[in-house]
C-alpha cells in the first residue's frame, strides 16, 4: 500500500485571538567563574634577604638548606664571598601559578647595582628557592 500524506491540524492559535500569550524569553544561564584560591603568603623580601646575607658571609651557609632546594643550596653555598649588599628597591613578585612565584630585585653590591632573579615554589607548607641568579 502506498504512503498516505495527510494535513496536520493547526497547533498554534491565530495571532489575534484572546487566548494567545506571548511567551517570555527564558533567562540564559550565566557562567560564573570559580574564584581562584589565593597563593599562600610569601614574604619575598625576607626570603631574599636571608640568601643575600649568606652570600655576603654574614650568615651561616647552613641556612640555605632551610630556604632552597638541595641543588640550589649547594650552588649558592659555593658562591659565598665577603661583601656588603643592600636592597635598592622592594622586590617585585609575579605569580605564574598559585604555588609558584618569580621574584626580582635590584641590589647594591660592592659599589655596583645588580639584579637578582629567583623562582620560589610552595612545597610542604613552605616557600623554597628552586632557582636563584645574581645578574652581574
Amino acid at each position: 500500500m502506498p504512503p498516505v500524506v495527510r494535513r496536520l491540524p493547526a497547533y498554534e492559535p491565530p495571532v489575534g485571538s484572546a487566548g494567545f500569550v506571548i511567551p517570555r524569553p527564558r533567562p540564559r544561564p550565566v557562567w560564573v567563574p570559580v574564584p581562584e584560591l589565593l597563593s599562600p603568603p610569601l614574604d619575598a623580601a625576607r626570603l631574599l634577604w636571608v640568601v643575600l646575607e649568606v652570600l655576603d658571609g654574614r650568615r651561616a651557609v647552613r641556612l640555605l638548606r632551610e630556604v632552597a632546594v638541595p641543588g640550589v643550596a649547594a650552588r649558592l653555598g659555593g658562591a659565598v664571598r665577603a661583601s656588603a649588599t643592600r636592597m635598592v628597591r622592594a622586590p617585585r613578585v609575579c605569580h605564574p601559578s598559585r604555588f609558584v612565584a618569580e621574584v626580582s630585585v635590584t641590589v647594591r653590591r660592592e659599589g655596583r647595582v645588580v639584579a637578582v632573579a629567583a623562582r620560589v615554589e610552595h612545597r610542604g607548607g613552605r616557600w623554597w628557592f628552586t632557582s636563584f641568579t645574581v645578574l652581574e
